[in-house]
């Protein structure tokens, strides 16, 4: 079963995620670690390790924001990254606990005839990836493999011009080795306007390919930085998101998780609050309550005086024991539910 984790920062470093990622699978099975970004410095997933060698770039430059940027094509993640004729990325799986043969689909872009990568995977040969009739110049790409042996490595090294790395997906065999995978797709500063600002149909041919049971939505720190728009306005967006996630996959179930509380902003996220609040419920969503779960009112600056604290100075973000309380609170709530 897959979850698809869209968010701001505070999913982003995937440990209020990657809490929630490890109850489910101790609860139903791990089928892997699922999305994880090629590529990208200052990138973290709780069941890998990233190692970014050399100059990389990323489109858009930033990727949280809400304008149509260039083409729109993105990946699932939201973010392409690309490397120099020195740059080399690699992705190692730290779970010891998976199986010795894994799953691999990495997504990839040349845009021009002389654009290659070459790949290395535990298990496999190298291999050098080309423009052909059949993945042309342009056109994203999924290459599947199967990595063998225990903790496998993927590196990557781009060359030519400008190969594009749309990340991987990293699961079990679903027959032998059933669970759940959940892909955290967090950006820094994203908003519900993120995504839709994305080519709509290249990122749904990406949500097809992952076939997800489950939309986990994380927004609304960011929305509340101007309490000049109207709730109501910026609560639409929420609903235009998962009228194309549901474009994709009608059957698809989705779980609102609302904003946090902001020191800077006590009065305004209450009021997004209840817009984010009866948006998803007209929209057949469930809604988690992060700022009821944290204290309501004035419960960052309370949290953030904590030694040790579980939340930032900065009154927006809260530390890693922060975000790990939220997610095992998350998962908690839901096998309740459930």
């Amino acid at each position: 079963m897959r979850v698809l984790w869209l968010g701001d920062s505070h999913g982003a470093a995937d440990y209020w995620s990657g809490a929630l990622r490890t109850g489910l699978q101790k609860r139903f099975g791990n089928g892997g670690p699922g999305f994880v970004h090629v590529g990208y410095k200052n990138y973290r997933h709780d069941d890998v390790t990233t190692d970014v060698e050399g100059s990389w770039g990323m489109r858009p430059k930033g990727p949280a924001t809400t304008e149509v940027t260039g083409d729109g094509t993105f990946g699932l993640g939201g973010i392409m990254l690309h490397g120099g004729d020195a740059a080399r990325a690699s992705v190692t799986i730290t779970d010891a606990t998976l199986p010795p043969q894994l799953s691999w689909a990495l997504c990839y872009r040349l845009d021009q005839p002389t654009d290659t990568i070459s790949l290395d995977l535990t298990g496999i040969q190298t291999l050098n990836l080309a423009t052909s009739p059949e993945a042309p110049a342009g056109s994203v790409q999924h290459l599947r493999l199967a990595s063998t042996g225990p903790q496998p490595k993927l590196v990557v090294r781009p060359t030519g011009m400008r190969p594009e790395l749309c990340g991987a997906i990293i699961e079990t065999d679903p027959i032998t080795h059933p669970g759940v995978v959940l892909d955290t797709l967090g950006i820094n500063g994203a908003r519900f306007g993120t995504p839709l600002a994305w080519n709509e149909s290249a990122w749904a041919e990406e949500v097809a390919h992952r076939d997800p049971t489950l939309a986990i939505l994380e927004y609304g720190t960011n929305e509340a930085s101007n309490d000049l728009v109207k709730p109501e306005a910026v609560a639409k967006t929420l609903t235009r998101l998962v009228e194309r996630l549901r474009a994709v996959k009608p059957t698809i179930d989705c779980l609102v998780v609302g904003g946090t509380d902001r020191a800077d902003k006590e009065d305004f996220v209450p009021k997004l609050r209840e817009a984010f609040q009866s948006a998803a419920a007209a929209a057949g969503c469930g809604y988690w309550d992060t700022w009821s779960a944290m204290g309501g009112k004035g419960s960052i600056k309370k949290w953030s005086s904590e030694s040790p604290p579980r939340a930032a100075k900065d009154g927006i973000h809260l530390t890693p024991r922060g975000y790990r309380e939220l997610g095992t609170q998350l998962h908690a709530d839901l096998m309740k539910a459930y």
